[in-house]
């Protein structure tokens, strides 16, 4: 197998959810300062490091993002599957001391509920960023973050790939056991497999389908518990074709109103007219 390229390369539709995941974070580590503690977990780290194939420009990535917010997170449970982006991103960590951030390798699947959970204090904020490429996230995996609080829920951040992903699978999902377990895992039960049927007897459009599954999984995220679980997009590649949703779940009101404030305004990329850095407390409070 083939080394991944380091920086890794992005499209405008990549960079631009980092320009939202940034906003955001910089507002809810100001919304919690008043907590002695807040912890911050990346499913999908990568290396740290990204190229814009539009601008040429290199970009932070997620583990950055979150690093760089002021006053910052008390620990960082960095997750990355392939081994060498994991490495890359380890090793800038250590050149730059920063002792309260930590690299695993490994499938999140395995490392957030046996490894990460287990480290976080129940009753104090957290933040997950669940970013995967495509199908990699159990539903499993999703119920022991919204479960693992005491007496409020973990905010998520999920990407939500309906059109990259997802939609592909159902038309041969029913006769191919492997597709099938996929989106059981994806969406926790065979549920799924009953909308798509009456998805397909209604004669629904592509966009009627994808409206009816993006309604399935935030219903499965209300049933959870959350008092919000709200989409956001979709984010569209070039000739308007749609990739997928970002969709955040959260019990606090104050998180619903600045995720719906981050979201409405019209976002750049670096190399773009109009991008402006995010400013952050010169100072930690």
């Amino acid at each position: 197998m083939a080394k991944p390229q380091i920086p890794v390369p992005i499209h405008k539709w990549t960079a631009l959810k980092l320009e939202y995941l940034d906003y955001y974070l910089q507002a809810y580590v100001i919304a919690t300062k008043q907590s002695r503690e807040k912890y911050y977990i990346d499913a999908f780290a990568g290396c740290g490091e990204c190229i814009i194939y539009e601008t040429g420009c290199q970009i932070e990535g997620s583990p950055w993002r979150a690093l760089n917010a002021v006053p910052g997170f008390t620990q960082y449970y960095l997750v990355e599957m392939d081994g060498d982006l994991a490495s890359h991103l380890r090793k800038k960590i250590i050149d730059k001391d920063i002792k309260n951030a930590h690299v695993y390798t490994g499938d999140c699947n395995e490392v957030i509920p046996h490894i990460i959970l287990p480290r976080i204090p129940k009753n104090v904020p957290s933040f997950a960023f669940l970013d995967p490429p495509g199908l990699q996230i159990n539903w499993k995996t999703i119920q022991s973050l919204a479960t693992h609080r005491e007496h409020t829920k973990m905010e998520l951040l999920i990407l939500y790939p309906y059109d990259m992903a997802i939609a592909r699978l159902f038309n041969i999902a029913l006769e191919n056991q492997a597709c099938y377990d996929t989106l059981t895992r994806l969406y926790g039960d065979e549920k799924w497999r009953d909308e798509f049927k009456d998805s397909l007897r209604l004669e629904e459009t592509p966009t009627q389908q994808r409206e009816r599954f993006l309604r399935l999984y935030i219903n499965n995220l209300l049933d959870l518990g959350y008092k919000y679980a709200e989409s956001y997009g979709p984010l569209y590649s070039y000739g308007h074709k749609p990739l997928y949703h970002v969709i955040f779940t959260s019990d606090k009101d104050v998180g619903i109103k600045i995720m719906r404030d981050v979201w409405s305004k019209t976002r750049f990329v670096a190399g773009e007219m109009g991008y402006k850095p995010i400013k952050r407390p010169s100072i930690h409070p």
